[in-house]
């Protein structure tokens, strides 16, 4: 199962440092880590290896983490794996355009991770997005 952690690395000062020490002294591996604005108030997304998953929850949870699974349609994350060749990444953000034109979504960010036993040698990448405010995301939600 894939899943994203995301936090907005701010107790008090903002210091994803903090984060990362916190999970590497509790022995959590992570296989990607990824964001925006990470210190300005944005959201941290890490991916934990296999196995750790409640592990960095348990650690993190003074941040109040949230947990966005690729399998569902509703999480707004997307997974593409890849080859490390020329066009592997363009092909996957193409197919996340389309899919996020149909669902009044934009991406938001990326996270591109290392290759995992379970990934067949492929680069794992995340790409999530957030509903904007369109007419068509908005249609038949307001009366």
């Amino acid at each position: 199962m894939h899943l994203q952690v995301r936090l907005t690395p701010k107790l008090s000062p903002p210091d994803v440092e903090k984060v990362l020490d916190q999970l590497a002294s509790a022995g959590v591996n992570l296989q990607g880590i990824g964001g925006s604005n990470v210190e300005f108030g944005g959201e941290l997304a890490l991916v934990p290896d296999h196995g750790q998953e409640d592990r960095a929850l348990e650690v993190l949870a003074a941040y109040n983490p949230r947990v966005v699974y690729v399998d569902d349609p509703e999480s707004g994350l997307k997974l593409c794996l890849v080859d490390n060749s020329p066009g592997a990444l363009h092909r996957c953000l193409r197919e996340a355009a389309a899919e996020n034109l149909e669902r009044g979504r934009i991406i938001r960010d990326l996270l591109i991770g290392v290759p995992g036993d379970d990934d067949g040698g492929k680069i794992p990448v995340h790409i999530y997005s957030e509903v904007v405010r369109t007419p068509q995301s908005l249609s038949g939600s307001e009366g």
